[in-house]
């Protein structure tokens, strides 16, 4: 038996409540959630590239298949973090047409309805995860790789996807660094890449900022601060880097462009889009009327060892919109392109990042 014990620091802001949204809490099943995550999106260990993903998976994680399904190898502890505070945007320091108040948009407030929207929230703190290994010894490296990428990449929570409740290593490093454990798994090179912002921020607050600035330009419709046309004066329809693609979802969610193809899908689902003339419903499929597309684009402020502070955007290529795939817009099939995930993976702000 392995076992060994590290200390995670909350980087940004984590909304992790349970069924009790006043209580934010730092549980052992969502962290085994997100190693299973990153397993999956990873592609598995080398070392068990000779056995299917699923069998590895039962390998690692155990499996409820069959008449009696296997107990995991893999034990993990946590030391307890908890919060019985609870805040909304407006209380994050997140006004409503704010950068960070863009990734923020689920928890605006509505006094006017007497809608509440706050969540409990650990806004700072280190808690320890210990990790027993019970399974064959040669795979223990590989344990360790997995939880690097996780102290590394990883987040916890609502809105982790959106730059919040990201994490990194306090104390206790990981025997390996980022690199090294990505090199541990067989498909690293095909399933993520990594940029960061051009201009390194001094801080996560800063980083979430600029990630929020970042993502509101490809995703904006409308006439903001933010738009080169309207900060011009130029009396031209406002422009930012993805309008075209904003555009195009935009209009269809009004009825019309309705033999274009949508970008908006290939970046997540379900989406519910209100306007003047109806309630628009992009939906998985046309037969359940329903269903969930993850977001492949994440957004990560992280500190790397030397402690500088990087802006960083984890394109999972792995969970990538599927070709020829469709999508539905109030029960219509409509073509999804990946134009724009593509374009925002090109963007010429971004930089390589050295993982």
């Amino acid at each position: 038996m392995k076992t060994t014990t590290y200390t995670l620091e909350l980087l940004t802001p984590c909304f992790c409540a349970g069924a009790d949204q006043s209580k934010a809490e730092i549980r052992a099943p969502a962290i085994r959630g997100q190693l299973r995550w990153w397993f999956r999106a990873l592609g598995g260990f080398i070392s068990l590239q000779h056995l299917p993903l699923a069998e590895q998976e039962a390998t690692i994680f155990g499996s409820a298949a069959g008449d009696e399904g296997t107990a995991s190898p893999l034990v993990i502890r946590v030391s307890t973090l908890t919060s019985n505070v609870a805040k909304d945007a407006d209380q994050m320091g997140a006004p409503v047409f704010s950068d960070k108040g863009y990734l923020l948009f689920p928890l605006r407030s509505n006094p006017k309805k007497n809608e509440y929207k706050g969540r409990g929230v650990l806004e700072n703190g280190t808690f320890s995860i210990t990790i027993v290994w019970r399974g064959a010894p040669d795979i223990w490296p590989d344990i360790g790789s997995l939880i690097s990428v996780f102290g590394h990449l990883g987040a916890l929570g609502f809105r982790s996807r959106r730059g919040f409740s990201a994490l990194g290593f306090s104390q206790t490093p990981p025997p390996l660094c980022l690199q090294d454990s990505l090199n541990r798994f067989a498909n690293s090179g095909r399933a993520l890449s990594l940029g960061q912002m051009a201009v390194a921020p001094n801080s996560p607050d800063e980083a979430l900022r600029q990630l929020g600035k970042w993502l509101k330009g490809w995703r904006s419709h409308g006439r903001t601060i933010d738009h080169r046309q309207a900060q011009l004066g130029s009396g031209l329809p406002p422009y930012n880097d993805g309008f075209k693609y904003a555009e195009a979802d935009h209009d269809a969610g009004y009825g019309l462009n309705h033999n274009g193809p949508t970008y908006r899908a290939a970046l997540g689902l379900p989406i519910i889009q209100r306007c003047d003339r109806a309630t628009n419903n992009w939906e998985l499929t046309a037969r359940r009327g329903e269903g969930r597309f993850a977001s492949p684009v994440l957004l990560r402020p992280h500190r790397d060892a030397a402690g500088n502070w990087h802006a960083l955007v984890i394109f999972v290529d792995a969970h990538a919109w599927p070709a020829n795939h469709r999508v539905y817009l109030n029960g219509q099939p409509r073509t999804v392109s990946l134009g724009l995930y593509d374009a925002m993976k090109a963007d010429p702000k971004l930089a390589p990042f050295p993982a």
